[in-house]
């Protein structure tokens, strides 16, 4: 499930091993059903450069989609963020968040800004941390106004990327909740992000009227400014997953404890 043990976050956690049929959280690679086309088809796009939107009710696998691109991703050579906007508070804890994301790909550290900061404050960080992996973030951590420190950490990206020479690719899971935290919110972030090079956003979120309205509707702070990924669109079948993708996953499983189980009994479930 990991990229790589060292990578922490939501990539590199270490915990007890899954339950045979996880449930209720992200889950492994091996246990999306059905999901492999809607996968390569995220990674082809965000490789390209191109943002993406991805809603549709919760519990459809959304974040688990979304972590395993980002794994791939990075793979590729891309660097990665995954940003969670519900619980921030304000502008600044959702900009922290970002910054955080950002700094992993560099220090391998989790919460490195919490050590820009100590740096910034003339104090010795919590954990050992290179100089270099978090100088893009000192002059943010001495930021004490919350729009221009929220405004910096939009930037990180494209200063990352045209550092690096590399893709850089962030994810925003229920980024409706971003627009809880101020009137303007949206506005900024899209004049931030448009003039970007080298930077690709995946927008994820359960709240789908929201997100319609913000991302389609002219006027819009997010019109037309990423290609929508359906995730309930194949065929028609409940969550976009076909009936045969279900068995052959269930006989699996089941196969995997060594139970016996025919067609029809799987069917059933």
């Amino acid at each position: 499930m990991y990229i790589r043990e060292t990578m922490p976050g939501p990539f590199g956690r270490v915990s007890a091993p899954p339950p045979h049929f996880p449930v209720g959280g992200p889950v492994p690679a091996r246990d999306l059903v059905g999901r492999e086309t809607y996968m390569r088809r995220l990674v082809e796009r965000l490789s390209d450069g191109n943002h993406v939107l991805v809603a549709g009710p919760r519990r459809i696998g959304k974040t688990s989609i979304i972590l395993e691109v980002l794994r791939r991703l990075r793979r590729r050579g891309a660097l990665i963020g995954y940003v969670d906007c519900l619980g921030a508070t304000d502008i600044r804890g959702l900009g922290e968040r970002l910054v955080d994301a950002v700094l992993e790909n560099v220090s391998g550290v989790e919460r490195s800004f919490e050590q820009a900061k100590a740096i910034a404050a003339g104090m010795r960080p919590s954990v050992k941390v290179k100089y270099e992996h978090i100088e893009l973030a000192l002059q943010l951590a001495r930021e004490t106004n919350a729009q221009r420190f929220f405004e910096g950490a939009l930037d990180l990206p494209r200063t990352l990327a045209a550092r690096t020479g590399k893709r850089v690719v962030v994810a925003f899971d229920e980024f409706q909740a971003a627009g809880r935290l101020g009137p303007r919110v949206f506005d900024v972030m899209r004049t931030r992000f448009q003039a970007q090079k080298g930077v690709a956003y995946a927008f994820l979120g359960s709240e789908e009227g929201i997100l319609e309205q913000l991302f389609s509707e002219k006027g819009r702070a997010f019109y037309r400014f990423a290609v929508p990924i359906d995730l309930a669109e194949a065929g028609g079948h409940r969550f976009g997953i076909a009936p045969d993708d279900w068995l052959t996953y269930l006989r699996d499983k089941f196969a995997e404890k060594k139970i016996a189980i025919d067609d029809t009994s799987v069917d059933r479930l």
